[in-house]
């Protein structure tokens, strides 16, 4: 990201913190907080191709105290850490993407600066974008301390990805994982399109499970539908157990010869009877751990740790993708230990201390504003705002509020790495257009049409990571679905505030103190309100002295985009179009009258 957008958002966060730092100061948060989310529940599309996000603020209000010992081995651990390990515990919740990265960098400094043996990454996440997972895979694997991963409540996607660059696994009760395919809603990928989405997964998960001892068949069988997994055990007696597939298994248990076996599976049938889709040729189910040393030396396990039942070994079918809850996990090796608290993390690594060190701030004053809730607000505000500033202009309390609000709905997610500049300008230009429709330039309602739509595409789309082509790749759908939810009642909400301001814009408490509302008397009188009283139109309420009724015609004095200035019997009065631009010296007629404001339409 070039200069300017760091001097952007250096300048938002500025203004931002002059806000609020009265009331929040520069602690963080005891708990993290609510990150821009997706529905809790499992989904299986959160994967997409998200560019390079530029580094947003990194303030840091607490130091982590901790102390560093000499190494020793854990037992039932793979990790060799300090004994009495001081451990930081760095939450990871919501969507994935190239901020939870930034963030995830931010605390390890943090943590390790502080004198951390141990670090785990406390992960509770649907998904997110496949390019941040990527490298925050590579970067936990390239830290100078063990990592752990627990998984507290969910880690799909992303998440398994993320989990297994860690040294180690362990889950909470009732927690789940796995499901990492790149799948669009509704739609399927052809061949080439899912093999070159999949090539990158699973060339990252091959490597995790080298470096920390894991069954990549189980990561493959997350990723491929088609995969069978089937748990063997070696036959010397030493109790070692794998995770292979089909292919495996017919050479390591039935004795078949590697050479025999196919270079890829074919087309399997569901239990509908039709072939599932894409398996042949995208990412192919062929030999991977077995050779010619492991023909007919091991056996099928028949049941597992925790009492289940697997006939032949086989743990999983393949007509789903793999996902495994606490139980299955520590059955089938990916997860080590099930620990509910941070005490029985502390516990687990003998641990001296154990800190949790949440987003600053900062970040969970971005989250909230990025929040589709706050977003309806902050349009329902920027909106009704502008429209009682054109009401009335000149009082700049709306318009002040409105482009605080404007800026805090655009400038929130700029802030974060969703929005990119080019949202940002869309949005301007629209605004603009609606402006010069209004305002500067009649055409009959296109430059108006064409800008109210570039402000809803720019709203909409800055807060949904964009792919390497500007617009937000497939997988990113669902995000996208939430965001013109947001938009779109915020619209429906604020539609109903302009309805209701425009009829009783006189009378709601606090407006009504802005409108003269002194009578002088008069001759005659116009009708009456509501209550019966009758209503006078005279030198307080208009721009010159007469009366006027529904039904009287004048000439527009001024153009009407939609108000102006209009002749009633050589009495200057202002009015309000029903909507459309009258231009200066048309005929125009009365066709409604309020005690705050006189309606007009063409002759």
């Amino acid at each position: 990201m070039p200069m300017t957008g760091r001097t952007l958002r250096t300048l938002f966060w500025a203004l931002l913190a002059l806000l609020i730092v009265a009331q929040s100061g520069a602690n963080e948060p005891e708990s993290p907080p609510a990150a821009p989310a997706l529905p809790t529940e499992q989904v299986q599309t959160t994967d997409a191709l998200h560019p390079e996000n530029p580094q947003a603020d990194a303030d840091e209000s607490e130091q982590v105290d901790l102390s560093t010992s000499t190494p020793a081995q854990m037992p039932s651990s793979n990790i060799v850490i300090p004994s009495g390990a001081n451990i930081a515990v760095i939450p990871i919740s919501g969507l994935i993407y190239d901020f939870t990265l930034e963030s995830l960098e931010r605390r390890v400094d943090k943590a390790i600066d502080g004198g951390a043996s141990l670090i785990v990454i406390e992960l509770d996440t649907p998904g997110g974008v496949v390019t941040s997972a990527l490298k925050m895979s590579k970067y936990i694997k390239g830290l100078s301390v063990p990592t752990v991963a627990w998984v507290h409540n969910e880690a799909y996607s992303a998440g398994i990805m993320i989990a297994a660059s860690c040294d180690e696994i362990v889950m909470s009760p009732s927690s789940a994982t796995g499901d990492c395919a790149p799948i669009v809603p509704g739609m399927n990928l052809d061949p080439t399109e899912r093999a070159k989405a999949l090539s990158p997964i699973l060339e990252e998960f091959r490597d995790s499970a080298q470096v920390n001892g894991y069954d990549y068949a189980m990561f493959h069988a997350m990723c491929v539908l088609g995969v069978e997994l089937y748990m063997v055990e070696k036959n010397d007696g030493s109790g070692e157990r794998m995770l292979v597939n089909k292919v495996d298994y017919a050479v390591m248990v039935n004795g078949e010869s590697p050479q025999d076996q196919p270079s890829s599976t074919p087309s399997l049938p569901s239990a509908t009877g039709t072939s599932l889709p894409d398996v042949k040729d995208v990412g192919a189910v062929t030999l991977s751990v077995a050779t010619s040393a492991d023909r007919g030396v091991w056996h099928a396990v028949e049941e597992l740790p925790s009492g289940a039942k697997i006939p032949d070994g086989r743990v999983h079918d393949g007509k789903t993708l793999l996902t495994l809850n606490q139980t299955r996990a520590l059955d089938v090796g990916l997860s080590k230990q099930t620990v509910a608290t941070e005490s029985a993390i502390k516990s687990r690594y003998n641990a001296a201390n154990i800190v949790t060190i949440t987003p600053t701030w900062s970040e969970g004053v971005a989250a909230i504003l990025t929040s589709w809730w706050m977003r309806i607000i902050l349009i329902v505000v920027f909106l009704v705002g502008a429209f009682l500033e054109m009401q009335a202009p000149g009082l700049s309390l709306p318009g002040g509020v409105a482009i605080v609000a404007l800026g805090l709905l655009i400038g929130a997610p700029f802030v974060i790495g969703l929005a990119e500049v080019w949202h940002i300008l869309m949005f301007i230009i629209g605004f603009v257009l609606v402006i010069i429709e209004l305002v500067m330039m009649p055409t009959f309602g296109i430059l108006g049409v064409v800008g109210l739509m570039m402000m809803f595409v720019g709203i909409v789309l800055s807060v949904v990571p964009s792919g390497p082509g500007w617009l937000p790749p497939p997988e990113m759908q669902r995000v996208m679905m939430h965001s013109i939810f947001a938009t779109t009642v915020g619209l429906i909400i604020s539609g109903i505030g302009f309805f209701y301001i425009t009829k009783h814009f006189g009378s709601i408490p606090g407006l009504n103190r802005l409108i003269l509302n002194h009578v002088q008397p008069s001759a005659a009188t116009v009708g009456v309100d509501a209550a019966g009283n009758p209503i006078k139109v005279s030198g307080d309420e208009v721009l010159g002295v007469g009366l006027v009724e529904v039904g009287s015609e004048g000439k527009a004095l001024t153009d009407l985009r939609p108000t102006g200035v209009a002749d009633f019997d050589g009495n200057q009065i202002d009015v309000v179009t029903v909507g459309s631009y009258i231009e200066q010296g048309e005929r125009v007629k009365i066709v409604e009258l309020q005690r705050y404001r006189i309606v007009v339409d063409k002759a």
